[in-house]
Protein backbone atom coordinates (compact mmCIF):
# COMPACT_ATOMS: atom_id res chain seq x y z
CA UNK A 1 0.00 0.00 0.00
CA UNK A 2 2.81 2.21 0.69
CA UNK A 3 3.37 2.46 -3.31
CA UNK A 4 0.12 4.22 -3.10
CA UNK A 5 0.32 6.55 -0.14
CA UNK A 6 3.65 7.76 -1.22
CA UNK A 7 1.51 10.07 -4.09
CA UNK A 8 -1.34 11.18 -1.41
CA UNK A 9 0.49 13.57 -0.03
CA UNK A 10 -2.23 16.05 1.61
CA UNK A 11 -1.58 20.20 3.18
CA UNK A 12 -3.59 21.70 5.57
CA UNK A 13 -6.07 24.47 4.29
CA UNK A 14 -7.30 27.53 6.02
CA UNK A 15 -10.23 28.76 7.15
CA UNK A 16 -12.29 31.83 5.30
CA UNK A 17 -15.54 33.15 6.06
CA UNK A 18 -16.30 33.01 2.18
CA UNK A 19 -20.36 33.30 1.98
CA UNK A 20 -22.37 30.84 -0.29
CA UNK A 21 -25.29 32.22 -2.18
CA UNK A 22 -28.52 30.31 -0.97
CA UNK A 23 -30.55 28.42 -3.58
CA UNK A 24 -33.79 28.78 -1.25
CA UNK A 25 -32.54 25.44 1.34
CA UNK A 26 -33.20 26.72 4.95
CA UNK A 27 -29.81 25.18 6.34
CA UNK A 28 -26.47 26.61 7.27
CA UNK A 29 -24.77 23.84 6.15
CA UNK A 30 -23.62 23.51 2.22
CA UNK A 31 -21.63 21.68 0.44
CA UNK A 32 -19.20 23.09 -2.34
CA UNK A 33 -19.05 19.66 -5.01
CA UNK A 34 -20.05 18.24 -8.21
CA UNK A 35 -22.11 15.11 -8.47
CA UNK A 36 -19.24 13.72 -10.89
CA UNK A 37 -16.72 14.18 -7.86
CA UNK A 38 -15.44 10.43 -6.93
CA UNK A 39 -14.92 12.37 -3.79
CA UNK A 40 -17.64 14.49 -3.60
CA UNK A 41 -19.95 11.25 -3.95
CA UNK A 42 -18.80 9.72 -0.84
CA UNK A 43 -19.64 12.91 1.45
CA UNK A 44 -22.72 13.18 -0.37
CA UNK A 45 -23.94 9.62 0.04
CA UNK A 46 -22.59 9.80 4.11
CA UNK A 47 -25.04 12.97 4.14
CA UNK A 48 -27.97 11.50 2.78
CA UNK A 49 -27.48 8.08 5.38
CA UNK A 50 -27.45 10.57 7.82
CA UNK A 51 -30.76 12.86 6.77
CA UNK A 52 -28.75 15.43 7.40
CA UNK A 53 -30.08 18.97 5.35
CA UNK A 54 -28.17 20.30 3.19
CA UNK A 55 -27.49 22.75 0.40
CA UNK A 56 -25.36 21.49 -2.22
CA UNK A 57 -23.23 24.29 -3.85
CA UNK A 58 -22.07 22.74 -7.66
CA UNK A 59 -18.58 23.36 -8.80
CA UNK A 60 -18.55 22.73 -12.90
CA UNK A 61 -15.42 20.71 -12.94
CA UNK A 62 -15.76 20.74 -16.39
CA UNK A 63 -14.97 24.01 -17.08
CA UNK A 64 -11.75 24.15 -14.02
CA UNK A 65 -14.27 26.31 -12.05
CA UNK A 66 -12.69 24.68 -8.52
CA UNK A 67 -9.60 26.72 -9.63
CA UNK A 68 -11.13 29.89 -10.19
CA UNK A 69 -10.26 32.95 -7.49
CA UNK A 70 -13.29 33.34 -6.05
CA UNK A 71 -13.56 29.34 -5.01
CA UNK A 72 -9.41 29.55 -4.26
CA UNK A 73 -9.87 31.61 -1.40
CA UNK A 74 -12.13 29.17 -0.06
CA UNK A 75 -9.95 26.63 -0.48
CA UNK A 76 -6.36 27.02 -1.97
CA UNK A 77 -5.75 24.13 -3.12
CA UNK A 78 -8.77 24.01 -5.51
CA UNK A 79 -10.08 20.44 -4.52
CA UNK A 80 -13.98 19.66 -3.94
CA UNK A 81 -15.70 18.59 -1.81
CA UNK A 82 -15.73 21.30 0.82
CA UNK A 83 -17.85 21.75 3.77
CA UNK A 84 -19.36 25.00 4.96
CA UNK A 85 -21.10 24.95 8.46
CA UNK A 86 -21.94 28.63 9.66
CA UNK A 87 -17.92 30.43 9.39
CA UNK A 88 -16.38 26.88 9.35
CA UNK A 89 -14.81 26.02 6.01
CA UNK A 90 -14.03 22.24 6.68
CA UNK A 91 -11.92 20.84 3.14
CA UNK A 92 -11.11 16.94 1.89
CA UNK A 93 -13.50 14.02 2.15
CA UNK A 94 -11.78 12.41 5.29
CA UNK A 95 -12.09 15.36 7.15
CA UNK A 96 -15.55 16.53 6.26
CA UNK A 97 -16.42 12.78 7.27
CA UNK A 98 -15.19 12.76 10.60
CA UNK A 99 -16.59 16.30 10.71
CA UNK A 100 -19.98 14.69 10.47
CA UNK A 101 -19.80 11.93 12.97
CA UNK A 102 -17.72 13.84 15.26
CA UNK A 103 -18.67 17.88 15.58
CA UNK A 104 -21.61 17.95 13.89
CA UNK A 105 -24.59 19.17 16.28
CA UNK A 106 -26.77 17.57 15.47
CA UNK A 107 -28.65 13.82 16.30
CA UNK A 108 -27.70 11.32 12.90
CA UNK A 109 -27.24 8.15 12.55
CA UNK A 110 -23.71 6.90 13.27
CA UNK A 111 -21.24 5.69 10.19
CA UNK A 112 -17.84 5.63 12.15
CA UNK A 113 -19.13 4.55 15.58
CA UNK A 114 -21.32 1.74 14.49
CA UNK A 115 -20.48 -0.90 16.89
CA UNK A 116 -19.59 -1.24 20.59
CA UNK A 117 -17.64 -4.49 19.46
CA UNK A 118 -13.74 -3.55 19.37
CA UNK A 119 -13.14 -6.36 16.48
CA UNK A 120 -16.00 -4.86 14.53
CA UNK A 121 -14.61 -1.13 14.68
CA UNK A 122 -11.04 -2.28 13.76
CA UNK A 123 -12.59 -3.53 10.89
CA UNK A 124 -14.83 -0.60 9.88
CA UNK A 125 -11.33 1.70 10.54
CA UNK A 126 -9.08 -0.57 8.78
CA UNK A 127 -11.47 -1.14 5.62
CA UNK A 128 -11.91 2.42 5.48
CA UNK A 129 -8.32 3.59 5.53
CA UNK A 130 -7.55 0.79 2.81
CA UNK A 131 -9.95 1.77 0.21
CA UNK A 132 -9.38 5.36 0.93
CA UNK A 133 -5.45 4.77 0.22
CA UNK A 134 -6.40 3.61 -3.68
CA UNK A 135 -5.64 6.91 -5.71
CA UNK A 136 -9.26 7.33 -7.62
CA UNK A 137 -8.47 10.14 -10.14
CA UNK A 138 -5.21 8.07 -11.06
CA UNK A 139 -7.16 5.05 -11.34
CA UNK A 140 -9.62 6.58 -13.14
CA UNK A 141 -7.51 9.34 -15.50
CA UNK A 142 -5.02 5.99 -16.03
CA UNK A 143 -7.95 4.05 -17.61
CA UNK A 144 -8.73 6.64 -20.75
CA UNK A 145 -4.54 6.29 -21.22
CA UNK A 146 -4.53 2.45 -21.12
CA UNK A 147 -8.19 1.20 -22.61
CA UNK A 148 -7.33 -2.50 -23.49
CA UNK A 149 -6.93 -3.04 -19.82
CA UNK A 150 -10.32 -2.08 -19.29
CA UNK A 151 -13.58 -3.70 -20.69
CA UNK A 152 -16.48 -1.54 -22.09
CA UNK A 153 -16.81 1.79 -19.93
CA UNK A 154 -20.29 3.74 -19.02
CA UNK A 155 -21.61 7.39 -19.05
CA UNK A 156 -19.73 9.60 -18.07
CA UNK A 157 -16.36 7.94 -18.84
CA UNK A 158 -17.09 6.70 -22.69
CA UNK A 159 -16.06 8.54 -25.65
CA UNK A 160 -15.62 11.63 -26.21
CA UNK A 161 -15.22 12.60 -23.01
CA UNK A 162 -12.66 10.42 -21.80
CA UNK A 163 -10.75 12.00 -24.69
CA UNK A 164 -12.00 15.24 -23.32
CA UNK A 165 -10.20 14.36 -19.69
CA UNK A 166 -7.34 12.66 -21.49
CA UNK A 167 -5.96 15.86 -23.16
CA UNK A 168 -6.96 18.08 -19.83
CA UNK A 169 -4.45 15.54 -18.42
CA UNK A 170 -1.50 16.20 -20.66
CA UNK A 171 -1.80 20.24 -19.89
CA UNK A 172 -2.72 19.80 -16.07
CA UNK A 173 0.11 20.78 -14.15
CA UNK A 174 1.12 23.65 -16.74
CA UNK A 175 -2.19 25.01 -16.51
CA UNK A 176 -1.69 24.53 -11.87
CA UNK A 177 1.78 26.91 -12.70
CA UNK A 178 -0.12 29.09 -14.53
CA UNK A 179 -2.93 29.70 -12.34
CA UNK A 180 -0.22 29.80 -9.39
CA UNK A 181 1.13 32.82 -10.64
CA UNK A 182 -2.34 34.23 -11.11
CA UNK A 183 -2.85 33.77 -7.41
CA UNK A 184 -0.56 34.75 -4.77
CA UNK A 185 -2.38 33.74 -2.05
CA UNK A 186 -2.63 29.99 -3.47
CA UNK A 187 0.57 30.31 -5.02
CA UNK A 188 2.93 27.58 -2.98
CA UNK A 189 -0.01 25.10 -2.64
CA UNK A 190 -0.66 25.39 -6.77
CA UNK A 191 2.72 24.84 -7.04
CA UNK A 192 3.02 21.85 -4.91
CA UNK A 193 0.22 20.29 -6.59
CA UNK A 194 2.04 20.89 -10.34
CA UNK A 195 4.56 18.91 -8.51
CA UNK A 196 2.71 16.04 -7.54
CA UNK A 197 0.60 15.78 -11.18
CA UNK A 198 3.89 15.21 -12.86
CA UNK A 199 4.45 12.57 -10.63
CA UNK A 200 1.12 11.21 -11.31
CA UNK A 201 1.38 11.59 -14.91
CA UNK A 202 4.27 9.89 -15.23
CA UNK A 203 2.20 6.44 -13.76
CA UNK A 204 -0.43 6.76 -15.68
CA UNK A 205 1.23 7.50 -18.99
CA UNK A 206 3.52 3.72 -18.13
CA UNK A 207 1.40 0.86 -18.60
CA UNK A 208 3.72 -0.96 -15.72
CA UNK A 209 3.28 1.45 -13.32
CA UNK A 210 -0.36 1.54 -13.68
CA UNK A 211 -1.00 -2.01 -13.68
CA UNK A 212 1.38 -1.69 -10.33
CA UNK A 213 -1.83 0.25 -9.08
CA UNK A 214 -4.56 -1.97 -10.48
CA UNK A 215 -2.46 -4.84 -9.07
CA UNK A 216 -3.20 -2.65 -5.24
CA UNK A 217 -6.79 -2.28 -6.05
CA UNK A 218 -7.24 -5.71 -6.59
CA UNK A 219 -5.65 -6.83 -3.48
CA UNK A 220 -8.10 -4.53 -1.48
CA UNK A 221 -10.82 -6.12 -3.09
CA UNK A 222 -9.35 -9.65 -2.32
CA UNK A 223 -9.25 -8.45 1.52
CA UNK A 224 -13.04 -7.35 0.96
CA UNK A 225 -14.34 -10.26 -0.80
CA UNK A 226 -12.71 -12.37 2.37
CA UNK A 227 -14.43 -10.37 4.80
CA UNK A 228 -17.85 -10.45 2.68
CA UNK A 229 -17.29 -13.99 3.03
CA UNK A 230 -17.69 -13.67 6.99
CA UNK A 231 -20.54 -11.91 7.01
CA UNK A 232 -24.00 -13.18 7.33
CA UNK A 233 -26.42 -13.08 4.18
CA UNK A 234 -27.78 -9.35 5.49
CA UNK A 235 -25.11 -7.64 6.69
CA UNK A 236 -23.24 -5.02 5.28
CA UNK A 237 -18.84 -4.97 4.90
CA UNK A 238 -17.77 -5.08 8.54
CA UNK A 239 -21.59 -5.80 10.81
CA UNK A 240 -25.32 -5.44 10.03
CA UNK A 241 -25.10 -1.37 10.02
CA UNK A 242 -24.15 0.48 7.15
CA UNK A 243 -20.55 2.20 7.84
CA UNK A 244 -18.38 4.52 6.42
CA UNK A 245 -16.51 1.65 5.26
CA UNK A 246 -19.43 0.59 3.33
CA UNK A 247 -20.02 4.27 1.78
CA UNK A 248 -16.24 3.97 0.38
CA UNK A 249 -16.63 0.49 -0.93
CA UNK A 250 -20.16 1.44 -2.62
CA UNK A 251 -18.42 4.55 -4.56
CA UNK A 252 -15.11 2.72 -5.35
CA UNK A 253 -16.91 -0.01 -6.73
CA UNK A 254 -19.50 2.35 -8.88
CA UNK A 255 -16.67 4.07 -10.55
CA UNK A 256 -14.35 0.91 -11.20
CA UNK A 257 -17.52 -0.53 -13.02
CA UNK A 258 -17.90 2.87 -14.93
CA UNK A 259 -14.38 2.58 -15.95
CA UNK A 260 -15.84 -1.05 -17.35
CA UNK A 261 -13.08 -2.78 -14.94
CA UNK A 262 -15.72 -5.08 -13.04
CA UNK A 263 -14.46 -7.86 -15.25
CA UNK A 264 -11.03 -7.74 -14.33
CA UNK A 265 -12.45 -7.25 -10.04
CA UNK A 266 -14.94 -8.98 -9.60
CA UNK A 267 -17.61 -10.60 -12.17
CA UNK A 268 -18.09 -13.65 -13.92
CA UNK A 269 -17.48 -15.24 -10.58
CA UNK A 270 -14.18 -13.75 -9.79
CA UNK A 271 -15.45 -12.22 -7.08
CA UNK A 272 -19.52 -13.51 -6.10
CA UNK A 273 -19.62 -11.68 -2.88
CA UNK A 274 -18.68 -8.12 -4.12
CA UNK A 275 -20.39 -8.79 -7.51
CA UNK A 276 -23.92 -9.12 -4.86
CA UNK A 277 -22.60 -6.68 -2.55
CA UNK A 278 -22.74 -4.19 -5.62
CA UNK A 279 -26.43 -5.10 -6.87
CA UNK A 280 -27.50 -4.82 -2.95
CA UNK A 281 -25.89 -1.47 -2.74
CA UNK A 282 -26.95 0.17 -5.80
CA UNK A 283 -30.61 -0.55 -4.51
CA UNK A 284 -30.01 1.78 -1.12
CA UNK A 285 -31.66 5.33 -1.41
CA UNK A 286 -28.38 7.16 -0.49
CA UNK A 287 -26.85 5.49 -3.29
CA UNK A 288 -29.58 5.99 -5.57
CA UNK A 289 -29.15 10.30 -4.69
CA UNK A 290 -25.84 10.27 -5.22
CA UNK A 291 -24.94 8.82 -8.39
CA UNK A 292 -25.50 11.32 -11.52
CA UNK A 293 -28.61 9.08 -13.67
CA UNK A 294 -28.57 9.37 -17.70
CA UNK A 295 -31.00 12.86 -17.37
CA UNK A 296 -28.26 14.65 -15.37
CA UNK A 297 -25.66 13.38 -17.47
CA UNK A 298 -27.08 14.82 -20.58
CA UNK A 299 -28.19 17.99 -18.98
CA UNK A 300 -24.32 18.76 -17.98
CA UNK A 301 -23.51 17.60 -21.85
CA UNK A 302 -26.21 19.97 -23.23
CA UNK A 303 -25.71 22.82 -21.27
CA UNK A 304 -21.92 22.90 -21.10
CA UNK A 305 -20.14 26.07 -22.53
CA UNK A 306 -16.99 27.14 -23.26
CA UNK A 307 -14.75 27.37 -19.84
CA UNK A 308 -14.26 30.58 -18.54
CA UNK A 309 -11.23 29.47 -16.24
CA UNK A 310 -8.70 27.66 -16.76
CA UNK A 311 -8.86 23.86 -15.32
CA UNK A 312 -7.41 21.15 -14.68
CA UNK A 313 -9.69 19.29 -17.28
CA UNK A 314 -8.04 21.51 -19.85
CA UNK A 315 -10.96 23.53 -22.24
CA UNK A 316 -13.34 22.23 -24.10
CA UNK A 317 -14.71 24.04 -27.52
CA UNK A 318 -18.11 25.08 -28.33
CA UNK A 319 -17.51 22.08 -31.18
CA UNK A 320 -16.96 19.32 -29.08
CA UNK A 321 -19.85 20.08 -26.74
CA UNK A 322 -21.99 19.76 -29.21
CA UNK A 323 -20.07 16.11 -30.50
CA UNK A 324 -20.94 15.06 -27.18
CA UNK A 325 -24.88 16.51 -27.08
CA UNK A 326 -25.28 14.94 -30.21
CA UNK A 327 -23.52 11.75 -28.83
CA UNK A 328 -26.05 11.85 -25.73
CA UNK A 329 -29.20 12.61 -27.68
CA UNK A 330 -28.76 9.49 -29.91
CA UNK A 331 -28.08 7.59 -27.33
CA UNK A 332 -31.75 7.78 -25.94
CA UNK A 333 -33.57 8.29 -29.13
Amino acid sequence: MHYVQKYLEKLQNPKTNNTPISNGFKTNIFLYCSYYSFYSQKVLMALYEKNIEFEPLLIDITKGEQYSSWFLEINPRGEIPVLKVNNAIIPDSTRILDYLEFYLNQETPPLINVSADNKVMKNVNMFREMIEALPAGLITVGSFFHPHLCGTPKMPFILPVREVLKNGDLCNSKNLRKLAKANPKAENVLLYKAEIQDRKHEIITNEEEYLKVLNVVDDVLSHVEEQLTRQYQDSWLCCEQFSIADINLAVLLQRLWELGLEERFWTRGKRPHIEQYYERVKERESFKKTIPGLPVHIKMIVTSQPPAYIGAAGAISVGMVLVLAYFFKKLIH
